[in-house]
């Protein structure tokens, strides 16, 4: 009896640092995430091919990697960290504001890679339904007079490209499980494409709020404040299709790498796209 217990006793302990090595490893790929995320984002913008009027932010393009390699909660912190960071040195309010749209990316695709999308369903509906009751299109029926459209036009092109995305969140899970390659191939690119536009939503709704518009841009023309989002509405889906490709391209061979790496493999959140037979 003494020796089973001892057995036991002795399996548990193992069990148990085995779970705190993998923590503090976790932890540690988190800090480096963090640390490259920042790096990333201190790069130019590098400009989109054929429309130069957009340029593609290289430490945003990649958000959805991270979420996917280190996980929901550690990737969105990680993210959140750099974002931080960049913000605090040399300080830049408008930068600080928006903190927590990339973050929302990370979060986004890694739970995507899970196949659990009701809760990001929810999370970018309640986005959208909140856009509308903002000051620049509520209500929708009014109209704007200065730019010749209907409060609920320019919703539409403010946010025609997130309820799109909105619509894939579906459809992007059920390509993930497909026993096709080609299907999950573009379950993946549908996952970088939905996670940017989980940034650019949240964009859209912080700019809509008066403390942000008028408060850390000083618009106090709501036509004005319309006009910006009309503006950029043929460019900006363009500019998320071609980051999801860029960011796409990366990930296939970055993840490839990684899962051939013990430790990390075993370890680190991006270990569920073996499992879930993505790659």
């Amino acid at each position: 009896m003494s020796n089973v217990t001892g057995e036991t006793l002795s399996k548990e302990a193992s069990s148990s640092r085995k779970r705190s090595s993998q923590q503090v490893y976790v932890a540690a790929f988190g800090g480096i995430g963090a640390a490259i995320y920042y790096l990333l984002l201190w790069l130019p913008g590098v400009p989109v091919p054929g429309i130069p009027q957009i340029t593609m932010e290289i430490g945003a393009i990649f958000t959805p990697l991270l979420g996917i390699i280190l996980g929901p909660y550690i990737g969105a912190t990680a993210v959140l960290i750099g974002n931080i960071l960049k913000s605090l040195y040399p300080f830049n309010i408008v930068s600080l504001v928006f903190v927590p749209c990339a973050p929302l990316s990370a979060f986004t695709a890694a739970m995507l890679i899970r196949k659990r999308w009701v809760g990001t369903f929810i999370i970018l509906a309640a986005i959208l339904i909140a856009g509308m009751y903002t000051p620049p299109f509520y209500p929708l029926t009014g109209f704007d007079s200065k730019l010749g459209m209907a409060h609920w036009h320019v919703y539409l092109l403010a946010y025609y490209d997130k309820i799109a995305a909105l619509v894939l969140l579906p459809i992007a899970v059920y390509m993930l499980g497909s026993p096709s390659v080609f299907r999950k191939r573009v379950g993946l690119f549908l996952v970088m494409f939905i996670g940017r536009e989980m940034d650019k939503a949240l964009g859209c709704l912080l700019f809509s709020l008066p403390m942000v518009y008028e408060g850390v841009f000083g618009l106090k023309d709501l036509s004005v404040v319309r006009g910006l989002y009309v503006v950029p509405a043929l460019f900006s889906p363009a500019e998320y299709v071609v980051e999801a490709l860029v960011a796409f391209l990366v990930a296939i061979p970055v993840i490839k790498s990684l899962l051939k790496v013990p430790g990390i493999s075993e370890s680190l959140y991006v270990k569920n796209v073996r499992e879930q037979e993505i790659l």
